[in-house]
C-alpha cells in the first residue's frame, strides 16, 4: 500500500489555500505540530503488533478524519483532510465516485460539533465511494 508524504499534504493544504483563500502562516500552517506525523505513522504501522486501520478505506478515512477533526491546521482542514483522503486513494489506484457537493457535505459532517457523524459511518461512506481506477 501506497501513502501520501507529510509534504505531499503540506503542499494540498498551501495549494487549497493559495487558490480558494484562507490564512496560511508561516512556515508550514500546522496548528498542531506532532498531529500529522502522528496520523501518518497510526495509518502505516502496527502499534504493539495490531494492524488498527486494516484496509485502504479505514486508513484514508482516518486520515482525514483526524485532519478535519483534530485541527491539524490553522486553517484549511476540511478542503485538505479530504483531499488527503483523494490523493491516498489515487495513490493506490482507487478514486473516489462523489461530486464536490457531497464530499463538501460530508466534510462539515465530520467538523460538525454535535458529534451526530462517527468515523464508523464515515468508513462506509468512503467504502461506498470507491471505486477501482480503469486500467
Amino acid at each position: 500500500m501506497r501513502f501520501p508524504t507529510r509534504e505531499n499534504i503540506l503542499g494540498l493544504n498551501r495549494r487549497h489555500l493559495g487558490s480558494t483563500g484562507g490564512e496560511f502562516f508561516e512556515p508550514e500552517n500546522l496548528l498542531n505540530q506532532g498531529s500529522l506525523e502522528w496520523v501518518l505513522e497510526a495509518i502505516r504501522y502496527p502499534l504493539f503488533g495490531v494492524i488498527r486501520y486494516p484496509s485502504l478505506a479505514e486508513k484514508a478515512a482516518w486520515l482525514a478524519w483526524i485532519i478535519i477533526r483534530g485541527h491539524v491546521f490553522w486553517d484549511g482542514n476540511k478542503r485538505t483532510g479530504m483531499s488527503a483522503l483523494e490523493a491516498m486513494l489515487r495513490l493506490n489506484d482507487y478514486w473516489l465516485d462523489a461530486m464536490d457537493d457531497e464530499i463538501e457535505e460530508v466534510a462539515l459532517r465530520i467538523a460538525g460539533s454535535e458529534g451526530d457523524y462517527s468515523y464508523e459511518e464515515f468508513v462506509e461512506w468512503v467504502r461506498s465511494k470507491i471505486v477501482l481506477k480503469a486500467i
